[in-house]
């Protein structure tokens, strides 16, 4: 068995182990569908391999580490909420399937499920940890807001958009490696390197989801064209207003305020093949990868477990090719 899978098994087993039950059925029930739906568990997984570049006991890095699992689903199930999103993962979403107030509220009871898997961390790590992961959290929902706010502008800047990306994904995938670091007991120097590294990643991952929303299939688990349809200004949209001469782009700004959502679709699409947004994007990502890939290189761990971690990176970075 390779380490990813079993890193993986550990992570599914010690979420059945916190039985998150209890009544009513309502709250509890939509919490163990989201979390039973397909999922390579990203993120504990990234901290438990980070871990492992200096210690080998897993034991202290297991819950900590689904803490972060607990507060990603936190975020999708009220990410989904504000946007309507009808689908996740392949499957219906929690207000779809249930209703909003309880999407809500489920949402905040497993954010609370998170914060107690952070109960046992020892005292070394306990107050360094927790003021990171609050620390971490409040950039998620800036990221959030930010996200929202740029729906109801035309244009905003990639500057703008990278800040926005960074602070909603990018962050928790850097809070990812440095999670591993902190509970391992790591300088602060290599913690900080952990969390830059897991940022330039995680910024290359949410660019490579805004592609995959335009040139992607329905395998991926989400509706393609959907952030076109919520006038999102993903890197694609901002590349292509760029790009796109005075003619092109006053109609691509025409259609992005029309409610004709299968041509609306259709025609952003075409546009961005025109002006080669999705070769653009492509090295875009690359950029960031490569960028924290070198980060990576330079902390001194374990040979075999940095290879691991690297090598993940790699898996997740070819679903997208």
């Amino acid at each position: 068995m390779n380490k990813i899978k079993e890193y993986q098994e550990i992570i599914n087993y010690k979420i059945k182990k916190v039985r998150i039950q209890g009544n009513p059925d309502e709250l509890y029930n939509p919490i163990n569908y989201i979390l039973s739906l397909k999922s390579k568990r990203v993120r504990p997984t990234l901290s438990i391999l980070s871990y492992s570049l200096f210690k080998e006991d897993l034991n202290k890095i297991t819950e900590p580490s689904i803490a972060l699992e607990f507060f990603h689903n936190f975020t999708l199930i009220h990410d989904d909420i504000m946007d309507n999103a009808e689908i996740r993962r392949g499957k219906d979403t929690i207000h779809k399937k249930w209703n909003k107030n309880i999407g809500i509220l489920s949402g905040d009871l497993l954010m609370i499920f998170a914060y107690k898997m952070l109960e046992n961390i020892d005292n070394k790590s306990f107050k360094k940890t927790f003021e990171r992961f609050n620390n971490i959290a409040i950039k998620v929902c800036e990221g959030q807001q930010y996200d929202m706010n740029f729906e109801i502008k035309n244009e905003i800047s990639e500057d703008d958009y990278l800040k926005m990306i960074t602070l909603k994904t990018a962050v928790l995938i850097g809070f990812s490696l440095e999670l591993g670091g902190l509970i391992a007991n790591q300088e602060k120097q290599i913690t900080d390197q952990l969390y830059l590294a897991g940022e330039k990643i995680g910024i290359s991952f949410q660019l490579m989801d805004d592609y995959l929303d335009v040139f992607g299939n329905v395998e991926f688990g989400k509706k393609i064209g959907g952030d076109i349809l919520l006038n999102k200004k993903t890197y694609l949209i901002i590349k292509l207003l760029e790009q796109a001469d005075t003619y092109d782009k006053k109609n691509i700004l025409k259609m992005m305020n029309s409610n004709d959502d299968e041509n609306k679709i259709k025609f952003i699409t075409s546009m961005m093949i025109k002006y080669e947004i999705d070769k653009i994007s492509k090295d875009k990502m690359d950029s960031f990868f490569n960028d924290g890939i070198e980060i990576l290189n330079n902390i001194a761990g374990n040979k075999e477990s940095l290879k691991n971690l690297k090598n993940y990176f790699e898996k997740i970075r070819n679903r997208y090719y």
